[in-house]
């Protein structure tokens, strides 16, 4: 009879309806951005076939951490995937007489940092004191007597001139603010011409006379005759849970070949 819906076909009508339903597609899960330019985005929850984990890291990223007195840049380049849980610093030089540390830099350039790594570069922490070859910053501040640990008021006039005050320098803040937000694992900073890796009051000995025999230098204690007041890797172990070590070449310039031992030594000794 026209009109009259019997059970049977209200029954057919309501399976008809499930079919669509389960028939109709589902909204995908949104997909996360990638954590750096270029990197493969995640694959959606349930995928069976998950993006594998990138094994290249993206370019170097360099950035402008502070600027010195006469206004050059300070600037550290990371290097290797930027969500590595561990990071390493190498700051190439303090004192602007003291480039050895230079070949450093430039030998790490060709190397790639483990996957668990990421390297951050300060190729100098003191532009103005490298562009003139003299020890001190602008002002006449030795900037490895100007750090905000053991400081002491000294040497006024001197090539190792402490500052007025503790980190007075806009170079020692940049470097304070940049290694205090980085918090690394290790902290190499390469000075001249003493020659060894510094035990003195060396955050893990062990680990530092490992440094030394990968990097086939000899362990010294470089006490500055006594006391070491206000320098980068005094108030680095005595602030930051990593560990701060100096590197002293000597009067020359490394070799490559040295330079390169020293760099692979900084990226793998643990």
């Amino acid at each position: 009879m026209a009109g009259h819906r019997g059970p049977l076909a209200a029954v057919g009508a309501a399976l008809a309806a499930a079919v669509v339903v389960l028939l109709s597609p589902v909204p995908s899960a949104a997909v996360t951005e990638p954590p750096w330019p270029g990197a493969p985005a995640p694959s959606a929850p349930g995928s069976l076939h998950p993006t594998p984990t990138p094994t290249t890291p993206p370019a170097p990223s360099t950035v402008e951490i502070g600027r010195s007195r006469q206004g050059r840049q300070l600037l550290a380049t990371r290097y290797g995937f930027p969500t590595a849980p561990r990071t390493v610093v190498v700051i190439g030089l303090l004192h602007g007489d003291e480039p050895a540390g230079l070949k450093v830099v430039a030998a790490l350039r060709s190397l790639t940092p483990p996957t668990d790594t990421q390297l951050w570069v300060v190729p100098s922490g003191n532009p103005d004191g490298l562009a003139a070859g003299r020890r001190t910053n602008a002002a006449g501040v030795d900037l490895n007597r100007n750090f905000p640990n053991s400081w002491v008021y000294a040497g006024r006039g001197t090539s190792t001139y402490s500052g007025p005050k503790a980190a007075s320098e806009p170079e020692t803040a940049a470097l304070v603010r940049f290694l205090s937000a980085r918090r690394p694992a290790l902290t190499v900073i390469f000075h001249q011409p003493l020659y060894g890796v510094d035990s003195y009051h060396a955050k893990n000995p062990a680990w530092a006379q490992r440094l030394a025999t990968a990097m086939g230098l000899p362990l010294k204690s470089f006490s500055c005759g006594g006391t070491c007041h206000g320098t980068l890797t005094g108030w680095h172990n005595a602030t930051l849970p990593g560990m701060g070590l100096t590197v002293e070449f000597g009067s020359g310039t490394p070799s490559s070949a040295k330079a390169t031992q020293v760099a692979k030594a900084v990226l793998t000794v643990r």
